[in-house]
């Protein structure tokens, strides 16, 4: 009962300490994780709690005791044994039935150890108390033995801690496959955005060296994007499309590129914004000169990307072709042994 008494307060103490501050754990900022994490977690400790309470065990004898023998024939029981006051272990008591007799016990000569041999003892013990008692319907556990004190103890049914613990487990392991979950969502919407970007400055230079302005030109990918897209998201087009959005809302076009840049969080993008901030703010002359080199420069690190891209696909697939070349040799080799030796 205790366990689940310190789970639930190791629970909420963790939730209370990171909500005020006092903890900061990158893990629980996931909002749909922590949820699942609380769900498991309390749910197990709570089912387990009510297993722990409906569950028999714990009960200790120290006045003796006595098991009912049944029709049915032998029965086990198992008992934890104090000796004045001392666990000295545990042990199965064999309950005979009612039309059995006493339970027989077989060594089969082998050597006993000491503590197989205090078992043994005790058993006779028991055997010869019951004897004494010649009770056909009951059979009984002495409260003495040698002149010690017996104890006799059911022992506790740990399933539900387990289960407790268990659910505590499988709701870390839900957190954590969360955050690698965001954290692997976080790395490709990154390597795309970097991919996209080429592409992105180069269609955007394109359309002011035409004639259009900073402004027209992103409300012209937008479109395009929207019309194109077919379901599949494009991050960076993403964000050019929120940002012209928020400069229909009302926000300033030097605060939206600036955003914009924010939310794609490379270094890239934010150099890019600030080259869209300059040219409203000075009206740079040379807008079409920095944008155009800012491009070579974006397609000549994506060549680069790209030869890394291909160097890893390369050394992935090198050990499944060295599984085909150990099939191709297995081919050859085992026909050809089984030949020379037939």
């Amino acid at each position: 009962m205790e366990v689940h008494i310190i789970l639930l307060a190791m629970v909420t103490g963790i939730m209370f300490a990171w909500k005020i501050g006092l903890l900061h754990l990158n893990v629980l900022e996931d909002c749909k994780g922590r949820r699942l994490f609380l769900t498991v977690a309390l749910a197990g400790n709570l089912l387990g709690f009510l297993v722990t309470f409906t569950s028999e065990g714990g009960t200790v004898y120290s006045n003796g005791h006595r098991l009912e023998r049944t029709q049915d024939g032998d029965y086990q029981e198992k008992f934890l044994v104090s000796v004045d006051g001392e666990h000295t272990g545990s042990m199965y008591v064999e309950v005979p039935g009612k039309e059995n007799g006493e339970e027989q016990e077989i060594n089969n000569g082998r050597i006993l150890s000491e503590e197989e041999e205090r078992e043994r003892t005790l058993r006779e013990a028991i055997a010869a108390y019951n004897e004494k008692k010649n009770d056909p319907d009951y059979y009984y556990l002495p409260k003495e033995w040698e002149g010690k004190h017996l104890e006799w103890e059911i022992p506790k049914d740990r399933s539900g801690t387990m289960l407790a613990g268990l659910s505590l487990f499988a709701a870390l392991a839900i957190l954590m496959r969360r955050v690698q979950e965001e954290q692997e969502a976080r790395r490709k919407r990154s390597e795309q955005l970097l991919m996209d970007y080429p592409g992105l400055v180069m269609k955007f230079t394109l359309l002011v060296q035409a004639g259009m302005t900073v402004r027209k030109a992103f409300q012209k990918i937008a479109a395009d994007y929207r019309r194109k897209s077919n379901g599949q998201r494009r991050y960076a087009y993403e964000e050019v499309a929120a940002a012209c959005l928020e400069m229909e809302g009302g926000v300033s076009e030097a605060e939206a590129y600036r955003r914009f840049g924010e939310r794609c969080g490379q270094i890239k993008y934010k150099t890019f914004s600030i080259l869209l901030i300059q040219n409203l703010q000075k009206g740079s002359r040379r807008m079409g000169e920095l944008l155009e080199k800012e491009s070579m420069e974006a397609w000549d690190e994506r060549k680069r990307k790209a030869r890394v891209l291909g160097e890893l696909a390369a050394a992935k697939l090198l050990f499944p072709m060295v599984m085909m070349l150990a099939v191709v040799m297995a081919i050859i080799m085992i026909p050809a042994f089984l030949t020379f030796y037939g």
